[in-house]
């Protein structure tokens, strides 16, 4: 198995910055793809490493077309958890014995 901890770190990072921004009414959904452009980057550079041949190169592998597309499932994947995940911890847990 393949560490891959750095690349969910990063991700993580990504989302706590992206959330803050949308704290403060400040995200746009039209830029979030560019703050996953750097992981996607990595990342398929990462799997030209591990799977490829020496010959490959990352960037006609993955194309900026499908690194786009991975970036906008990242987004999407970011909404959700925001709206989920994120919201829930925010949220105090209502206790039983309150009224």
């Amino acid at each position: 198995m393949h560490n891959t901890e750095p690349l969910y770190r990063q991700k993580e990072f990504v989302f706590r910055a992206l959330a803050r921004k949308k704290d403060r009414g400040k995200y746009k959904r039209a830029l979030a793809p560019k703050a996953f452009a750097t992981l996607t980057n990595i990342a398929a550079k990462k799997y030209i490493r591990e799977h490829g041949s020496p010959s490959d190169k990352w960037n006609l592998v993955f194309s900026p077309i499908d690194r786009r597309r991975a970036a906008l499932l990242l987004v999407e994947h970011f909404e959700n958890w925001y709206a989920v995940d994120y919201q829930s911890l925010k949220r105090p847990t209502p206790r039983g014995d309150e009224p």
